[in-house]
């Protein structure tokens, strides 16, 4: 025989031997077991977007509300039902889960199960999680299995109302061994190809983890206390390089019959850390009861045995196969053994083709996703600005200064020019008389610097009330509301007062005005803390904002909005209080006038009026206060600015923005948006600022690239995506923060 002929025999030995493996007779209680867990852990979940919010569904709130969804690649035609029809839909998911579980029109409810969670899944793809798509794949193969031959309704049934008896060798509740492999292999990739991806050097130095770390190390430190020389990165090195041997070893100890106890005790405690640490939602649920099917297919009658044993007498339960001669041991199919081993290449070699793709997947997203990448970096925008250049709009006078051509700008386009400034930079005695400003909370204001000819404060405020007078008189016929400006402090104390004079006249309840009273007194102290200059202030600068919109948005907001238009420009936004005399001009006509730009207009004889904007200190809602196109001067150029806030909900716009693949595909709509509007094609540009894993911030995208033009690949490396830096903040040499010591 050649050496052809021994390996062609010796491949033919081992499929048969493969076949035999997976068709042989075991228990199905592990399966049924499986079904059971995978079926409530599915009606918890769906039933979780019923939770109303706000007065809204999450139904509501994450997939009918928003003005756009992005979409997997070659699944643009997936969108979202009318409502009712999407709440419909969910509930059928749900009662197709429920019914998995009872195992109860079992076929058609695993169909449903599939095929509706998957056009969830692919609704909106800001939402990607890799456990909703193992969901997907869980309840794909599910279909195909006979998950209802031990403890189902359906198999009840079939017993109550079947007039053929079964056949005298049939086991009850046997099933083919194939079923219990293609689950563990699943389960088995999940966990080591995450292990793999953690083989990185970002993951080693614990950094990615310093946030959970921080966590971690408040807690142990408030309720244990922690010597002086730990710090948060021993904390993050611990889980970093715990969370790469547990990945990387669970698979294997689960299979090995000796550490299956430990490794399911691990498996427990690693769940139920990342429950309380990550926001994964349903998964630990999922993984923990998922990894019982790694025990004996009759597990669960073994422990049914034990527990109704006298005394705790426990004996291994017989196995359900039967002694067969080695020649007639039945074979699995040639179609299911391919079927099989089609869906077992698929898995094991499609979550690697980020190695071919050139970059880094975690910078990149080329190849992220789909292949069991998972917690590994900490990923922020702390920028993003899509602008559109149209040679229609943007052209040059005779001076060779760039001027926009207003008539060729869309509708809606207001005919102003916002001068990106610093905020804590603004000199007002160089703006003396009339300034239009846009700040946080109460969008555009007027306000009004007298002179600098008047020593007098009170005299230069007079002078400017007048002024202002005859100015409105002139040009509207009407008076204004004019007001000096006040201090934070002075305001909070303002407001403070006015609610304790109409106390009596409130029809609040008890709790509603202690309610009231202790968000003055947070403010008040948040006021405090924020004049402390000290690292950290940002975010109590945007701590203090959002106090101060609750109360503006409040049920008493007649008493507190006149006050908050009061406060001196750009102080909400961290800038030092002026020594200016400055006056806030109020007119309820122009605010509620639906041609409030023309009034603007005539205040600037018809010239573009100017709004000075500290862009770099606003929130997503001091944006989307602005129209959807507006026109910015900066960096000595005019841009026609696409406002993404107004259609980019924040929960898309946290994994947009730091994603290159969906930065391109808004790209790609702004660009038809435009062209619709027009009539003309429009060159797209995104400047977008990327912290990864703390390295030092940087651009992800060139921004000389027109996205619009360029395509996207998706099996290799897109060259308008900027290599990645590599310098660190340094943040592991951070000491701990006072405040968590004890």
């Amino acid at each position: 025989m050649s050496a052809a002929d021994r390996s062609a025999k010796s491949s033919a030995s081992w499929l048969d031997l493969a076949r035999v493996q997976l068709a042989r007779s075991v228990d199905g209680a592990s399966l049924a077991t499986f079904r059971i867990c995978f079926g409530l852990v599915m009606v918890w979940h769906m039933l979780k977007y019923f939770q109303v919010n706000g007065g809204i569904t999450e139904i509501e709130r994450v997939f009918a509300s928003p003005s756009l969804h992005f979409t997997y690649p070659w699944f643009h035609w997936v969108q979202p039902w009318p409502q009712p029809w999407l709440t419909v839909h969910f509930a059928v998911v749900s009662v197709a889960a429920l019914l998995v579980a009872l195992g109860l029109f079992y076929r058609t409810a695993c169909v449903t199960l599939f095929l509706g969670y998957t056009y969830i899944f692919l609704l909106e793809a800001a939402l990607y999680n890799n456990h909703y798509y193992l969901i997907s794949l869980l309840s794909f193969v599910l279909i195909f299995m006979p998950a209802t031959r031990c403890w189902s309704l359906d198999n009840l049934l079939r017993r109550k109302f079947s007039k053929q008896p079964s056949p005298p060798t049939a086991q009850p509740g046997a099933i083919p061994f194939w079923p219990i492999f293609l689950l563990r292999f699943q389960l088995f990739l999940v966990y080591f190809y995450g292990g793999i991806a953690k083989l990185n050097g970002d993951w080693l130095t614990g950094e990615p983890l310093y946030a959970p770390g921080n966590m971690l190390y408040d807690f142990f430190d408030s309720s244990i206390g922690l010597p002086e020389s730990l710090k948060p990165i021993h904390l993050c090195l611990f889980l970093a390089w715990g969370g790469l041997f547990y990945d990387l070893s669970i698979g294997f100890l689960l299979l090995w019959g000796r550490t299956r106890w430990l490794a399911l005790a691990a498996t427990a405690l690693f769940h139920l850390h990342n429950h309380f640490i990550f926001p994964i939602g349903i998964f630990p649920a999922m993984a923990l009861s998922s990894t019982l099917i790694f025990f004996a297919p009759d597990w669960p009658r073994q422990l049914w045995s034990w527990v109704c044993r006298p005394h705790w007498n426990f004996t291994a339960h017989a196995s359900t196969e039967a002694a067969r001669p080695a020649n007639s041991a039945p074979r699995l199919t040639m179609g299911v053994t391919i079927a099989l081993a089609a869906f077992v290449l698929w898995q094991a070699t499609w979550p690697l083709r980020h190695f071919v793709i050139e970059g880094d997947a975690n910078w990149t997203e080329e190849g992220q996703d789909f292949a069991w990448r998972m917690m590994l970096r900490a990923k922020a925008a702390g920028h993003l600005t899509c602008r559109v250049v149209d040679p229609a709009i943007h052209t040059v006078n005779a001076k060779g200064r760039p001027v926009i051509q207003w008539e060729a700008c869309p509708d809606g386009t207001p005919k102003a020019i916002h001068i990106a400034i610093d905020s804590h930079q603004f000199n007002w005695s160089h703006h003396p008389g009339l300034t239009i400003t846009h700040e946080p909370i109460v969008g555009h204001r007027l306000i009004y610097n007298p002179s600098n000819i008047h020593t007098d404060r009170q005299e230069a405020i007079d002078a400017g009330r007048f002024k202002i007078q005859e100015q409105w008189n002139k040009t509207f016929n009407r008076s204004p509301k004019i007001e000096p400006t006040i201090s934070l402090a002075e305001a909070v104390r303002m407001i403070r007062e006015r609610f304790q004079q109409r106390a009596d006249q409130l029809k609040l309840s008890a709790e509603a005005r202690d309610e009231f009273l202790r968000q003055l007194t947070a403010m008040e102290q948040e006021d405090e803390s924020h004049q402390q200059p000290a690292a950290g202030s940002e975010p109590r600068r945007v701590q203090l904002v959002n106090s101060l919109q609750r109360l503006y948005q409040s049920p008493l907001a007649d008493i507190v909005r006149p006050v908050i238009r009061r406060i001196e420009p750009f102080v909400l936004q961290g800038a030092p209080t002026s020594s200016q005399p400055l006056l806030v001009i109020v007119d309820p006509a122009l605010s509620a006038s639906s041609d409030a730009e023309a009034d603007l207009l005539e205040l600037s004889a018809g010239e573009p009026y100017i709004v000075w904007t500290d862009f770099s200190r606003m929130r997503p809602d001091d944006y989307r206060r602005l129209p959807q196109h507006f026109v910015t001067f900066d960096d000595r150029q005019l841009h026609m600015v696409w406002n993404h806030f107004r259609e980019i909900e924040p929960y898309q716009l946290e994994k947009a923005a730091v994603r290159p693949w969906m930065i391109h595909q808004y790209a790609q709509k702004v660009g038809q948006r435009w062209q619709a509007e027009t009539g003309r094609r429009g060159e797209v540009h995104v400047e977008s600022y990327v912290m990864m894993n703390y390295t030092v911030p940087q651009m992800l995208l060139d921004p000389e690239v027109d996205l619009t033009a360029v395509p996207l690949r998706n099996f290799s490396h897109n060259r308008w995506i900027l290599p990645r830096n590599h310098r660190r903040l340094g943040i592991a040499n951070q000491p701990a923060p006072t405040n968590l010591r004890r």
